[in-house]
């Protein structure tokens, strides 16, 4: 019995030895090349400001929770080196800084109620004018994104969603180089 272990043994180990080693190999190469992914799309860092709004015409849980959301959904991105608050000092020495605005262009606040009782009505929308310039004013991107809960779901998921697309935006959006003293 013990000649047929150390065979059954040797057997596995010759088979287990290679495909270890060829996983471990493919895990490096699947490696470097997120690596180098994340090397070419982290040229710039980003400052978020808060969105720009008349007075009353957005509630400020709605402004603090796009904003918030917002800052959340670009890090995960992995777009940009660093992702700014506005007034957050370390910005200031960033050479390749993008300022991220946001006016708003319409607010629907919706019903909770009346989604769950029909789904054709109580719609709440958050629509946003998008516009990601760098630090001395060059526009790179602009564009209207909209942020909605059509079906189930509290009013603020909005701002979630809103915050999720303008993230996705960028992310899917081919960003210019940045050369030495650009923001400067």
């Amino acid at each position: 019995m013990k000649p047929k272990r150390k065979l059954f043994s040797a057997v596995l180990a010759g088979i287990a030895a290679p495909a270890l080693l060829l996983c471990a190999v493919n895990l490096a190469f699947i490696s470097a090349g997120f690596a180098e992914e994340k090397m070419q799309t982290t040229a710039w860092a980003i400052q978020v400001e808060p969105v720009q709004a008349e007075e009353g015409q957005l509630p400020p849980d709605f402004s603090m929770a796009t904003y918030e959301n917002l800052i959340t959904q670009l890090v995960k991105t992995d777009k940009f080196q660093q992702v700014f608050r506005k007034g957050d000092r370390q910005a200031e020495g960033v050479p390749n800084l993008l300022v991220l605005h946001m006016t708003l262009l319409k607010f629907d606040r919706g019903s909770q109620t009346k989604r769950a009782v029909t789904t054709v009505a109580g719609a709440t929308k958050v629509k946003v004018n998008l516009k990601v310039a760098t630090r001395d004013g060059n526009t790179v991107v602009e564009k209207d994104v909209q942020g909605t809960v059509r079906f189930f779901g509290e009013n603020m998921k909005a701002t979630y969603d809103l915050a999720k697309s303008i993230a996705g935006t960028l992310r899917d959006t081919s960003l210019p180089a940045p050369s030495t003293g650009v923001g400067q």
